[in-house]
């Protein structure tokens, strides 16, 4: 580990963080940079360093004593999926003290890709652990969740491993996948589960409580569902019916919000969440146009891209590259640039995905970029961007009739105790009213594998009471709340203990309102992650 790499004083991260060895492997973890990234409408599926990750992970495991194993769906064979040629390795490592209770760990190493619009807005390398002077590690996963979730859980078993008198057993499962719906992750390990007798002993989520730490550090009672829609058409579709779709798409919001939940906003008032209480959420994500053809007349829209490669984020920017006439070109920004509204702005285009050929020109509407199901967070620009491409069709100022292929991603959220089928049929009865009356070319999915229910817990449960008493003492925070996060709590939801109880799911996490999860500056505060690692320890230890 190089001192550069830490800033200053990388001796008070190591201090801050509970020791050495939790600053060495969070270092390793970022380094290795085990993205994960889906791309349903443009076929990518890129999870790149999973396998390095794992056998980090692994390591750092068996130095601290623990037994350790891999389940990989894809080598075992055991649970049918299409895995695009990409191992899924899940990382199970025990302490079995032979007691007759088992706390399960529910954490995860995959990690959203950076795009490359958010590189010009990182103030350090995303993929190396920075140490600076306000006290906060940066990088890409240092909070979400290689911070929050596998270095503070290992650092609570290396500390219980030394200990003699343990009445429980502990189990992390530090999965993968978990960015984008799990399916080769806990979906995985559920259905290699649901195979076996329910108390057998090789069911690897077999556990009385779970706790998950990925999330704030409030005790978390129930976890929103999420469903990522790709939305499309049949062929090559006119702008203006793109348009049109992709305002419908944003609309669905509308229908969501009407969703109300029993539990506490996580961030109302101080973040300006529009409601006390959780309610559903639509963000239209992707937003692409590609394969529009040229044209010797006028000016044409030839592609846009929303700047992001996760389907939960919603981007900083959209890219907007138009081909025609010298002079037309020349003049287009000053002409849609009135047409553009605070807090948005237009602007020649900067880091693109985007290839820029000669002769175009490419021009970016800025806004601020978000986790999907936090949008008043940001600026979603994906909105205002279709709204400045219709004003631009109305006046003239480029072809609405020229056809090309255009997808849109919908990261839509249900409250907590929303069953998925109903969520799902409300917000799909709406987008198939709008493609029968007004689109038949429009197609929309909403892809299983991309899709998991809500996880409710009764506020007053036992553990979840127990925990919010830790967290008042190493966090300094009070209070249940839910969350909007996809955290892995809901895959657990219809699991139960050996006894035969539901299997209840306690999240929080070290994600402050500073975490910028997803986003560029992603950090965490390493005194944060260290109590992460103190509250696991408490909760296993104590009655």
């Amino acid at each position: 580990m190089s001192t550069s790499s830490h800033g200053p004083n990388p001796s008070a991260a190591s201090a801050a963080i509970g020791g050495e060895e939790n600053l060495r492997l969070l270092t390793q973890l970022v380094s290795i940079a085990p993205t994960n990234l889906e791309d349903v409408g443009h076929g990518r599926w890129e999870k790149p360093n999973y396998l390095r990750a794992a056998d980090a992970i692994v390591r750092a495991a068996r130095a601290a004593g623990l037994a350790t194993r891999v389940y990989d769906p894809t080598v075992v064979g055991d649970v049918k999926g299409d895995w695009h040629g990409a191992p899924r390795p899940n990382v199970i490592a025990e302490l079995n003290v032979g007691a007759s209770e088992t706390v399960l760990i529910l954490a995860h190493f995959d990690v959203v890709p950076v795009p490359a619009e958010q590189l010009g807005r990182w103030k350090s390398p995303p993929h190396t652990l920075t140490y600076r002077a306000n006290g906060r590690l940066y990088g890409r996963g240092s909070n979400d969740d290689l911070g929050s979730g596998i270095v503070a859980s290992l650092a609570a078993l290396r500390k219980l491993s030394e200990e003699t008198d343990l009445r429980r057993n502990v189990r992390l499962i530090a999965c993968v996948d978990e960015e984008t719906g799990g399916e080769g992750g806990v979906e995985a390990i559920k259905a290699h589960d649901a195979q076996l007798p329910l108390n057998d002993p090789e069911r690897i989520l077999r556990g009385d409580v779970a706790l998950i730490p990925d999330g704030s550090p409030e005790a978390t009672a129930g976890s929103s569902g999420v469903a990522f829609l790709d939305a499309s058409f049949q062929g090559p579709a006119e702008l203006r019916e793109a348009l049109a779709y992709g305002q419908a798409l944003v609309d669905l919001h509308e229908v969501a919000r009407r969703w109300r939940s029993i539990y506490a906003s996580p961030d109302w008032p101080d973040r300006h969440a529009p409601e006390p209480v959780i309610t559903g959420r639509a963000s239209v994500t992707h937003f692409d146009v590609t394969d529009v053809p040229s044209s010797e007349r006028g000016v044409r829209l030839v592609a846009a891209h929303a700047e992001t490669d996760a389907a939960n984020q919603s981007a900083a920017a959209v890219t907007l590259l138009f081909r025609g006439g010298a002079e037309e070109l020349r003049a287009l920004p000053a002409r849609l640039a009135p047409l553009v509204g605070p807090p948005f702005r237009l602007e020649p285009a900067n880091a693109t995905a985007l290839t820029v050929p000669p002769g175009t020109l490419a021009l970016q509407l800025i806004g601020e970029a978000t986790h999907g199901g936090y949008p008043h967070y940001g600026h979603n620009p994906v909105p205002p961007t279709l709204r400045l491409l219709q004003a631009a069709f109305e006046r003239d100022l480029i072809d609405g009739r020229a056809k090309g292929t255009a997808t849109f991603t919908v990261d839509l959220r249900l409250i907590p105790e929303m069953e998925l089928a109903t969520g799902l049929d409300a917000a799909l009865r709406y987008v198939r009213a709008f493609i029968e009356n007004r689109s038949p070319s429009a197609r929309i999915a909403a892809p299983p594998a991309r899709c998991r229910a809500g996880y409710s817990l009764p506020v007053d449960h036992p553990a979840l009471l127990r925990l919010e008493r830790i967290l008042q003492e190493t966090m300094g925070v009070s209070g249940i709340r839910g969350e909007y996060g996809g955290t892995d709590a809901s895959a657990l939801r219809d699991l139960t203990t050996p006894k035969g109880d539901p299997l209840p799911a306690l999240v929080f996490g070290s994600m402050d309102p500073e975490a910028h999860i997803h986003d560029a500056e992603e950090s965490a505060d390493p005194q944060k992650i260290a109590a992460v690692a103190t509250s696991i320890a408490r909760f296993i230890r104590e009655p």
